[in-house]
């Protein structure tokens, strides 16, 4: 067992990963788990100016309930129990999925196929540089509390390679879309170019009219009931 040595004070209003950044990546593969029954995987570092961005996916070979990857103290019907993961940085800030008060970790959407999940996880802060530790559990698998640790440093000189596109957008005036527009627009194709040529390659061929045609029919039962 590990005790959690730092404190987990309320954390500053998140604003959302920015929309307005080009991300850093981040080379990241840390296997939280792997036995006959569940592998566990976290992946894919983005790094912004003010957060980082992860996955965690999750296989199995069969199942009768979709992965429970959420948590957060929302578990959800037809899902098995939820995985646990947490994150302590240098400087002792803790961030979790457990419930209770919110710490420096959010949900960032997932999806899943019954035999497969993934949950994508924001690190609301950047971590302190120097090792970090990642604690996981999945207890309704068998799998106990695990603690890795990685090197946190490269997300810290990963944000200096973050590109800045524009001023923050103001989220109530930067999207203004017509909701009623159903027009759909026609695909417009530079001339001459690679994809012009690849169009033209991709051309469906014309129908052989001597090609037997399908015949679609319904049965209609004008019998009284």
């Amino acid at each position: 067992m590990s005790n959690v040595s730092g404190s987990t004070p309320a954390p500053v209003r998140f604003q959302g990963v920015p929309v307005n950044e080009i991300p850093a990546v981040v080379p990241l593969r840390l296997v939280l788990a792997h036995t006959d029954t569940i592998a566990v995987w976290l992946t894919g570092a983005y790094v912004y100016s003010r957060c980082v961005t992860l996955s965690v996916e999750a296989a199995v070979p069969t199942t009768d309930r979709f992965l429970g990857m959420y948590g957060f103290g929302k578990p959800e019907s037809g899902n098995t129990p939820p995985m646990l993961i947490g994150f302590e940085d240098a400087q002792g800030t803790v961030s979790t999925n457990l419930p209770g008060r919110p710490t420096g970790l959010q949900a960032n959407g997932g999806n899943g196929s019954g035999i497969h999940g993934r949950i994508g996880l924001v690190l609301t802060a950047l971590p302190a540089p120097g090792p970090m530790s990642v604690y996981f559990a999945w207890p309704y698998f068998g799998i106990g509390e695990t603690k890795y640790t990685i090197d946190a440093g490269v997300f810290a000189a990963a944000a200096a390679d973050v590109t800045t596109l524009w001023d923050d957008p103001d989220p109530e005036t930067a999207a203004q879309i017509d909701m009623d527009n159903r027009e759909i627009p026609e695909i417009d194709i530079p001339e001459g170019g690679w994809f012009a040529a690849a169009a033209e390659r991709q051309k469906r061929p014309p129908r052989d009219p001597n090609a037997p045609r399908r015949i679609n029919f319904a049965h209609v039962d004008d019998r009284p009931l």
